[in-house]
């Protein structure tokens, strides 16, 4: 508790309905979801391509990864919106230096083009971020390289013009719908859980 506060802080508070409209606005102006995985997975076969290029020696397995049933998370959980993660792969041997900056050189001006930028700046991490969310992990451990990538959240191109299916709703406020707000011209009723 803070000298002087009566209250102590809950960071899974509600924010209130001004700041949740403030984050779906920002969810609602993003691209589609569908668009997003589709630059993903684009960008996926840049990526394994120019490692297969100037590091053929590694080789990629993964683990999958689990989604969340409903929603994004932080800061946008009470928000209406979906977030899809890749699953994380592991690519052994990793590459030697001389290699990953190759591969590095050759992914820079994709990743510029699809509006990406370094999201880290320490040495064999090469990962990305965008103003939508948007997330490359890429990181060369030296003995492996680790990757994955999420879409950050988004709304389903669907769901501009209907309501999410039923079990994707807030169970508080089933008749949720477009542009989800509480402020006109809403599309909320009920305080978010």
């Amino acid at each position: 508790m803070l000298a002087g506060c009566g209250t102590s802080l809950n960071p899974y508070a509600n924010p209130g309905r001004a700041e949740l409209d403030r984050m779906q606005k920002i969810i609602n102006g993003r691209p589609d979801l569908e668009a997003v995985q589709h630059q993903l997975v684009d960008l996926d076969v840049a990526i394994r391509a120019a490692i297969a290029k100037y590091a053929p020696q590694v080789r990629f397995s993964s683990t999958r990864t689990s989604q969340q049933s409903n929603g994004c998370p932080d800061p946008f959980t009470r928000n209406i919106g979906r977030q899809e993660r890749s699953d994380h792969f592991f690519g052994e041997p990793g590459p030697s230096a001389q290699q990953w900056a190759a591969v590095v050189a050759e992914l820079a001006p994709t990743f510029a083009a699809a509006g990406f930028q370094r999201a880290d700046s320490g040495a064999g991490n090469d990962s990305q971020l965008r103003y939508d969310g948007a997330l490359i992990n890429l990181v060369n451990h030296g003995h492996l390289i680790d990757y994955n990538y999420d879409t950050g959240c988004h709304l389903p191109a669907a769901w501009r013009s209907a309501p999410p299916p039923a079990q994707l709703r807030p169970a508080n406020d089933p008749g949720v719908h477009y542009p989800y707000l509480y402020e006109p011209p809403g599309g909320r009723s009920v305080d978010a859980l």
